[in-house]
């Protein structure tokens, strides 16, 4: 009989094994896409786990060249639970959900981490990622990260050679436009200095380039270059009476520029080029025009005629930029002087497009677990809708409809509302003609209470964790507006840097009190969603009578014991507490005496001008034809009614007082034509 030997060591790693086993509670199903930048999904596509991964990961290995694709998904778990993010599609990013979560995972074992997510206490979070389990998916993330990287360096590499042979082509181009300019004839009239030269020899070129622009137009006119050297700069000033604008001036001078001031960073920044290097550069260029007397006599006279005024202050600074005055006459606008009457032409006339008529749509609709789905096709486009709850299959597409767009519907019947062109897959007890159908009472049109809590408190959850998330980008957007000022500078007044340092703050304390506002807002989501199906018993809950009579039971049974005590011992219970007892056993048998009315009778279903009053999942429905009116609206909310988008109609939770407030709303409404 031989024995095998266990080591510690694999004693140690079997447990280790066995407790990660064990902490796995939940595996992803299926998965939601809102919208992708990638294109591989359309929008709110429902997929599978396993397809998603394989496409997600196509998508990354195709973008490895920088950057990312942004990708909102939902993730449906086995056990109920759902999760939504946004995921960054790339070789150098995240490969898949899987990824996402692993990266999640590894970052919090950090000690940045882990004070990051202590800090934004999303501890939770972390538990339910860890509690996920990829199966395969997971076992692969290694041989995928390898891969990945290993795309990302070839991306690089092609990056480097493109830019590299990129750089090469320019620097080529680069001496050819160099060698170019040396032998152009319309640059003889230029010395060949080089970028070198002194502020002298570039004011001799621009006299050179200014006297060939000009002298021909605007003779007499004469230009004074001069040349000025500080420190490590070179300016020049031109200045000239009447002749060119200083627009035209500055067309001509502004290819010996060798830079500009950047005054956001206080730094000047060096634009050097070919013609610069062959003809000189300055640093700065400085343009004065006077004017004569007979230019603001001209200027005055055009101000005057387009204001319909004759006194004006200062006309030469409003139109002076537009006048020149060349040998032949001013010029306006580059126009002779006075400018000729613009005649208007008439405008043609309008082109009546023939809009062609939209294709009708096709209906197709499929009832699962008291909830409708329905798919609509319009040519190309189809859309799907699920969730929906209606009574019948025709409300239901009416719905689906309204929900994909609110114009008029198609000419489908005589009443202009759309109808089903497919039968539904998947259809209720059909009864036959003539025979009498089955009463129906409330009791049997409440649904899944259970369902309904749940999945209440998954939105809650959901919009809780989104909240958290925004507030986490707003607080690192707070931190980043203030990142290039040091700790503690104050606002340096009179200083081109003020408006820059003030603007900053006031995004900074923006965009942090908008992260505390959505801090509060994921709490107070997170209370309610804890404290879903928590308030007692509901009068939507198909069960409620029998957990009251059962709670009456208990309180009557509590009422025999009190009273048989005092009846061996006189005074042994308080007075006080028999007297309560005994009143939540009366409140108790109201409520069973008025929940039993309720649930025995008859459900609403009440119809007018445009609009549908029904019972349903728990809830009195009103669905309208469109959007109502706003007197409506307002008639709908002054009965408790809020709109429900899921649903596409006016709700409120089925209760005794509800349902007179619905039948008082449903006389004020409009009647039936």
């Amino acid at each position: 009989m031989s024995a095998t030997i266990i080591t510690m060591e694999d004693f140690k790693a079997a447990a280790q094994q066995a407790e990660q086993a064990a902490q796995f509670v939940r595996r992803p199903v299926s998965v939601l896409v809102h919208w992708s930048e990638s294109g591989a999904w359309g929008e709110e596509e429902l997929c599978t786990f396993s397809d998603f991964e394989a496409r997600a990961l196509g998508v990354a290995m195709s973008y490895a060249d920088g950057g990312y694709l942004k990708t909102k998904i939902t993730v449906t778990f086995d056990d109920g639970e759902t999760y939504q993010t946004r995921i960054d599609l790339a070789a150098g990013d995240e490969l898949g959900f899987a990824h996402h979560c692993a990266g999640m995972i590894s970052f919090y074992e950090t000690d940045k981490g882990r004070d990051y997510y202590q800090r934004m206490d999303m501890i939770d979070l972390i538990n339910f990622v860890k509690g996920i389990d990829f199966g395969a998916a997971a076992q692969r993330l290694a041989e995928q990260e390898r891969d990945a990287a290993l795309a990302v360096q070839i991306a690089k590499e092609k990056a480097a050679e493109a830019k590299k042979q990129a750089e090469a082509a320019a620097e080529q181009a680069y001496k050819a436009e160099i060698e170019r300019l040396k032998t152009a004839p319309e640059f003889a009239h230029l010395a060949q200095i080089g970028s070198g030269a002194s502020g002298k020899e570039v004011a001799k070129n621009i006299r050179a380039q200014l006297k060939k622009a000009f002298a021909k137009d605007y003779q007499g006119c004469k230009f004074s270059v001069r040349c000025q050297r500080g420190g490590w700069s070179t300016s020049i000033y031109i200045s000239w009476t009447d002749g060119p604008t200083r627009a035209q001036v500055r067309a001509e001078i502004d290819q010996f520029k060798g830079g500009r001031y950047n005054g956001m960073i206080d730094m000047y920044e060096s634009n050097y080029c070919p013609f610069t290097d062959v003809f000189g550069s300055a640093e700065f260029m400085n343009t004065s025009r006077d004017l004569s007397d007979e230019l603001r006599a001209l200027a005055a006279q055009l101000v005057a005629a387009e204001n319909n005024a004759s006194d004006y202050n200062c006309p030469e600074l409003e139109v002076s930029g537009r006048i020149s005055i060349t040998a032949r006459g001013p010029l306006l606008d580059g126009k002779p002087w006075p400018l000729a009457e613009v005649v208007e032409e008439q405008a043609a006339p309008v082109e009546v497009v023939q809009v062609e008529a939209q294709i009708k749509p096709k209906f197709s609709a499929k009832l699962s677990g008291g909830l409708w789905s329905v798919t609509i096709q319009q040519g190309e486009q189809v859309a799907q809708f699920d969730g929906i709850t209606a009574t019948s299959m025709p409300d239901a597409c009416r719905i689906a409809w309204a929900m994909l767009t609110q114009p008029t519907p198609p000419d489908d019947d005589p009443s202009g509302e759309p109808l089903p062109v497919e039968p539904a897959a998947e259809q209720g007890e059909a009864v036959e003609q003539g025979a009498t159908a089955p009463a129906t009472t409330r009791a049997q049109l409440l649904g899944d209470y259970s369902g309904r809590v749940e999945a209440k408190r998954g939105r809650l959850q959901v919009r809780a964790i989104k909240a958290n998330k925004e507030s986490d980008q707003r607080w690192v957007a707070a931190h980043s507006a203030v990142a290039g000022i040091v700790f503690g500078q104050p606002i340096l007044v009179g200083h081109h840097s003020e408006r820059k340092h003030r603007r900053a703050l006031e995004r900074s304390d923006q965009a942090m009190r908008q992260s505390i506002a959505l801090d509060h807002k994921a709490k107070r989501l997170e209370s309610r969603a804890a404290s879903v199906g928590q308030g007692g018993i509901a009068s939507d809950d198909p069960n409620a009578l029998e957990q009251l009579r059962e709670k009456l039971a208990n309180r009557e049974q509590l009422q025999d014991s009190f009273k048989k005590a005092n009846k061996a011992k006189r005074g042994s219970v308080p007075a006080w507490r028999l007297s309560n007892n005994n009143a939540e056993i009366r409140r108790l048998r109201a409520r069973i005496e008025e929940l039993g009315r309720l649930h025995n009778a008859a459900p609403i279903e009440q119809k007018g001008s445009g609009w549908h009053m029904f019972e349903g999942d728990g809830r009195i429905q009103i669905h309208f034809d469109g959007k109502p009116a706003p007197e409506l609206r307002q008639l709908c909310k002054g009965a408790g009614f809020v709109w429900s988008p899921s649903r596409c109609a006016w709700v409120r939770k089925l209760t005794a007082r509800a349902v007179n407030e619905a039948r008082r709303l449903a006389r004020a409404l409009p009647p039936t034509d």
